[in-house]
């Protein structure tokens, strides 16, 4: 299994950083670690690049147009990087509701926003932190479960020690990628053969993911199928 330590290791004797058979400083191993952290984070935000989603479930009260999701939110859980549009909400029977995410100006276009209906149509995300803001139209009159779902984090190596688990091609795209990020930290410019691979392994991966985006099979068919009953902009 390989370990952060393992990967950086590889990154720097890439770079020129490290001969063959040296080991990093403590120093230069931490150094390391974090810029492999703060290199998972930025990837977190880009969808193609994240290979997984996750489904949380929350009861929507009745009669209410605003709910905040996060560590300190009304609904308590994962803060989600995005919110995607396989979400839908459910009703007591179980029967699914898609609804369509808007803009913030398109939600303000909005001029009953009190107005009530059996399930919302509409939801604008306000992606503020710790918690993510959620708004919806028409405010629905009963109790309905919303399944929200979101991709999910890269995970980030606590300690130089951590195994690192992942799909086929990360590993590698995450290597190439580090030795470009350690060089920039450095003022260097990468080998050029780096460069390259680093960009090519990341496409690889964001032309996998793109089947995440466009296959339908996720959701419940009667989601699929069931389509928004009015357009609020067009009447």
């Amino acid at each position: 299994m390989t370990t952060a330590l393992d990967l950086i290791s590889d990154a720097l004797l890439m770079n020129g950083t490290l001969a063959e058979g040296e080991s990093p400083t403590a120093e230069m191993a931490q150094d390391s670690l974090n810029a492999l952290n703060m290199m998972l984070d930025a990837w977190s935000i880009e969808n193609l690049a994240v290979y997984s989603t996750q489904t949380q479930s929350f009861t929507w009260p009745a009669s209410t147009a605003s709910r905040t999701v996060g560590p300190t939110g009304d609904f308590v859980g994962t803060r989600p990087v995005s919110i995607e549009p396989a979400s839908y909400f459910e009703d007591s029977n179980g029967e699914p509701y898609k609804f369509l995410l808007i803009s913030e100006e398109e939600y303000n276009g909005i001029s009953a926003k009190t107005a009530t209906g059996s399930y919302p149509e509409y939801m604008f995300v306000n992606m503020t932190n710790p918690d993510a803001a959620m708004y919806v139209y028409p405010v629905p009159s009963s109790n309905l479960t919303l399944k929200l779902v979101s991709v999910v984090e890269l995970s980030q190596p606590a300690t130089l020690q951590t195994a690192l688990a992942f799909p086929p091609g990360y590993l590698r795209a995450f290597k190439f990628n580090l030795a470009v990020e350690i060089a920039a930290m450095d003022g260097a410019e990468p080998l050029p053969t780096v460069g390259r691979i680093a960009i090519s392994s990341k496409k690889s991966i964001k032309r996998l993911n793109t089947s995440r985006l466009s296959m339908k099979a996720a959701l419940p068919a009667a989601v699929i199928t069931s389509g928004i009953k009015s357009d609020i902009f067009t009447g």
